[in-house]
């Protein structure tokens, strides 16, 4: 059994498969399978893909109904311990990457490793040490910087197809949350984000969709915390955030929750 299982899903983006595949195929270390799992795309994508095949462990090209389902597709073929998702247009940072991560989580048996976050626009976005419940509520990691155990897809379920934008927002809440795994944060940074492959989407969508995810993984709770999001999106909890304690947080959600909270929900 391999290490890992490197998962691309693609569609219509051929030069950025290309670009993928090239990072993959370059690497030092071999204790990986690729997996590339293409949405029916009609520019050429199956061709740089059949350019490569003696490299590609796996491979198919059909109508998917997502993004999603594609990862799912992947996740149900991969035999490695752990999956990595580089979408088309990602690419390894260097050709020692998978060396140097292996290198890294020897001996460690955490369920996911993350690295931070390299964007195409060369800004670079820091996780934390430690990955906890509290940032996760207001955050989340990249699945293009993550090793993640298959046997948690396997054992707790797989991404959620109805989902559009962040069903791996929700599979961290979950992991997180319900069935507290390990994260571990690791300094090897894997692969340089697309951030022009970044799907369209609307911010009003965006937000009924974390909504639902709150109340899939929280039930009861979720009310409380889609509350504290909207205090947060207030001036109030700057004011506490930057200095204030315990009695000011207590006076000034009550302000808010007199004055926008409660009006909020009469409208």
């Amino acid at each position: 059994m391999k290490t890992l299982s490197i998962i691309t899903i693609n569609r219509n983006n051929a030069d950025g498969l290309e670009k993928t595949i090239k990072s993959v195929i370059s690497q030092t270390c071999a204790d990986f399978e690729y997996i590339i799992i293409d949405g029916a795309s009609a520019d050429g994508s199956v061709d740089v893909i059949k350019r490569y095949t003696d490299k590609i462990d796996y491979w198919v090209s059909e109508p998917d109904t997502g993004i999603y389902n594609a990862m799912n597709k992947g996740i149900r073929k991969s035999q490695g311990s752990y999956c990595l998702f580089l979408n088309s247009g990602d690419w390894l940072i260097s050709p020692e990457t998978l060396h140097n991560v292996f290198a890294e989580i020897n001996n460690n048996s955490s369920d996911i490793f993350y690295s931070d976050m390299i964007k195409s626009d060369n800004t670079i976005k820091f996780y934390p040490e430690h990955l906890t419940i509290n940032y996760l509520l207001f955050n989340t990691i990249s699945h293009q910087n993550s090793l993640i155990k298959r046997s948690l897809f396997l054992e707790h379920g797989f991404y959620n197809e109805d989902l559009i934008f962040a069903s791996d927002w929700e599979f961290y809440l979950y992991e997180s949350w319900k069935y507290k795994s390990t994260f571990y944060h690791i300094r090897t940074n894997i692969c340089v984000f697309d951030i022009h492959g970044i799907g369209s989407q609307t911010s009003v969508e965006r937000l009924n969709e974390n909504k639902l995810i709150l109340y899939n993984v929280f039930h009861e709770l979720a009310d409380t915390i889609i509350e504290f999001h909207n205090f947060r999106r207030t001036p109030y909890y700057g004011i506490v955030k930057n200095g204030g304690n315990s009695k000011m947080f207590d006076f000034l959600l009550k302000i808010y929750k007199k004055m926008f909270y409660n009006k909020t929900r009469n409208k």
